[in-house]
Formats: structure tokens, C-alpha cells, sequence
């Protein structure tokens, strides 16, 4: 733990760590874009993934769902990256880096990531035998269920920051 402090010391040091503590308006701006790049993140996941549960928009091709959404998804996350990290710099030290939630939110978006791109090195690669089909099969219902969980793990411990 150690190097971690050290780390988060670092970065509290710099300026735009410093510029984030003290204003009193900059924290609560980066916070409101934050949150709505979530929802825009969220959403979009979202959306993919009931397609894949076979739960909405069933006549759509999950090929072109897919096109349509990624834009928006890796803009938001993005905006996510940027912004979570200025908030990290806003206290690290006492706020992030002991912070159970925190850590805990890492772990999820990491989760999510790797079942993301399973499911695109995998069970996506076949998606022209599946594609228009109503019901999707199995690997990619599980891939949306296990998503949706993630996703909404990552939002619950990123609330839980604050109180923790």
C-alpha cells in the first residue's frame, strides 16, 4: 500500500490535482459531465445488451445496433476516463486511494472491459449466423447478463465512493 500512497501523493501534488481541490465550482462541474457521460455509457451498454438478452428491439440486427451504439459508448467512456480522473486528483489521498468503493468500482469496469472484449473475440465473431435472429444464442445472453451486472456493480460502487 505503500507505493499506492506514494502515487496518490503524487498526483495530488500537481496543479490540476490542486486546481480540482480548490475551486469551488470546478469539482461539481467535472462531477455533472462525469455523470452524464454514465448515463449516455450506461445507456447505450444498456441497449446493446437487452438486445442481446433478446428483450427489446428484437427486429433490429445486433450488427447494426452495434454499429449504431459503439460511437456513443467510446465517446462516453472517454468523457468518463478524462473526467474520473480529474476527480480522482481531487483527493486522492484521503478520498480514492483507501477507498474501498473505489477500488472495488476498478475492479468492475476492469470485469466489464474483459467481458466486452470476449465477447467480440468470440461469440461476436459469428454474429452473421445469429445476427436477425430474435432470440440470440446462449454465450451472447450470457455475455448481456453478465454486463448488465458489471455495469451495474460499476454504478454502485461509484455512488458508494462518496460515503465511504
Amino acid at each position: 500500500m505503500t507505493d499506492l500512497t506514494a502515487v496518490c501523493e503524487s498526483v495530488e501534488r500537481t496543479s490540476i490535482a490542486q486546481a480540482m481541490a480548490n475551486s469551488s465550482w470546478l469539482f461539481p462541474a467535472v462531477e455533472t459531465v462525469h455523470l452524464a457521460a454514465m448515463v449516455l455509457l450506461v445507456g447505450s451498454i444498456s441497449a446493446f445488451d437487452l438486445r442481446l438478452l433478446g428483450l427489446i428491439l428484437r427486429q433490429e440486427r445486433v450488427s447494426q445496433l452495434a454499429r449504431r451504439l459503439l460511437p456513443f459508448t467510446w465517446s462516453a467512456f472517454a468523457a468518463m476516463v478524462v473526467t474520473g480522473i480529474l476527480l480522482f486528483g481531487s483527493d486522492p489521498v484521503h478520498k480514492y486511494c483507501p477507498n474501498p468503493s473505489f477500488r472495488i468500482k476498478l475492479v468492475l469496469i476492469t470485469l466489464a472491459g474483459m467481458n466486452m472484449s470476449i465477447f467480440h473475440l468470440t461469440v461476436y465473431r459469428s454474429v452473421h449466423k445469429w445476427d436477425a435472429a430474435m432470440s440470440p444464442p446462449l454465450w451472447a445472453k450470457m455475455v448481456g447478463t453478465f454486463s448488465v451486472a458489471l455495469w451495474a456493480g460499476v454504478i454502485v460502487a461509484g455512488r458508494w465512493i462518496g460515503f465511504i
